[in-house]
């Protein structure tokens, strides 16, 4: 038997309530009995958070795909919707560090322009070498890493040893839209061809190096005396997907019409003006390019 194997994947939708795409996408995989064309692992699937689901809301008392650190998994105290939520999915599909469960899929979308957004949050030969698959298969692939943030994640698919995020945008809550259901299904089918042929060495020939954009930090909006957000990403920026940014760039206009240049070190920028981000006030967020070598399943310098 293949040192490694992934016997078992599973594909969640509805980690964010109000994110359609992934939860119409998978009900449509259990219709057509999707588990049925492979051979070399089983499949499930999972529909996070039911009851946000039901009231279309991103969550109901906190963010689900931030629940997922082991101490927080273990910490009884810990009494919102979603902490509880997040031991009961921990014990459907892991328990995380000794899981039952060998891949995670997890679909989400963005109201930022993401093109198709492959998130890794861990970085060894199975995630580079998917991640580039995916970037050899699909058109305007981008692959963002998290790698480098956390050592113990948050999210729900680090509950299994591999896990991906895939999140397409742009497209507002609530809502669904034909292409952006098709782009999450070539990258879903495309993630379990992938597994089929790591299964059975035989995932071909990849680029040497794969390129990403490494997460290191965000920008949050202005604001005034009260506390209150006093200005909007400026409209050089909105629509645009990792726009490489420079000192003296506009960033932010005032609602006064006054425009705020940008003060920091180049830099390049993702989930501008994401809805979701803003009760934390976060008007968008900081990578870098960061290259990794197939070979080393390192960061080249």
């Amino acid at each position: 038997m293949k040192k490694n194997k992934v016997n078992s994947v599973v594909i969640v939708g509805g980690t964010h309530g109000n994110e359609l795409t992934g939860i119409y996408l998978v009900k449509q995989c259990q219709k057509e009995k999707l588990d049925e064309n492979y051979s070399s692992f089983s499949l499930g699937y999972l529909l996070a958070n039911s009851r946000a689901i039901k009231e279309n809301r991103r969550y109901i008392d906190i963010d689900l795909n931030r629940s997922f650190k082991l101490p927080d998994l273990s910490d009884a105290n810990l009494q919102h919707y979603e902490s509880k939520l997040a031991k009961t999915i921990n014990n459907e599909l892991g328990p995380k560090g000794q899981s039952k469960t060998d891949f995670i899929i997890d679909l989400h979308t963005s109201t930022a322009n993401m093109q198709i957004n492959i998130v890794i949050t861990r970085i060894d030969k199975f995630h580079l070498q998917l991640a580039s698959y995916l970037k050899q298969t699909l058109l305007d692939v981008t692959v963002t890493s998290e790698a480098e943030l956390l050592g113990d994640h948050h999210f729900l698919e680090s509950i299994a040893p591999n896990g991906v995020l895939i999140e397409i945008g742009s497209i507002a809550q609530g809502c669904i839209e034909y292409p952006i259901i098709e782009k999450t299904r070539q990258a879903m089918l495309a993630c379990l061809e992938f597994v089929e042929l790591y299964n059975n060495d035989s995932v071909p020939d990849l680029p040497e190096v794969l390129e990403t954009f490494s997460y290191y930090s965000k920008v949050k909006f202005p604001l005034d005396e009260m506390g209150e957000i006093s200005a909007s990403v400026h409209p050089s920026l909105i629509g645009k997907a990792y726009p490489l940014l420079k000192k003296g760039d506009l960033i932010f206009k005032t609602f006064a019409g006054e425009d705020i240049p940008y003060s920091g070190e180049t830099t390049h920028l993702s989930f501008i003006n994401e809805a979701a981000y803003y009760d934390k006030k976060i008007a968008m967020c900081l990578c870098e390019q960061a290259n990794y070598s197939l070979k080393t399943n390192r960061r080249i310098k």
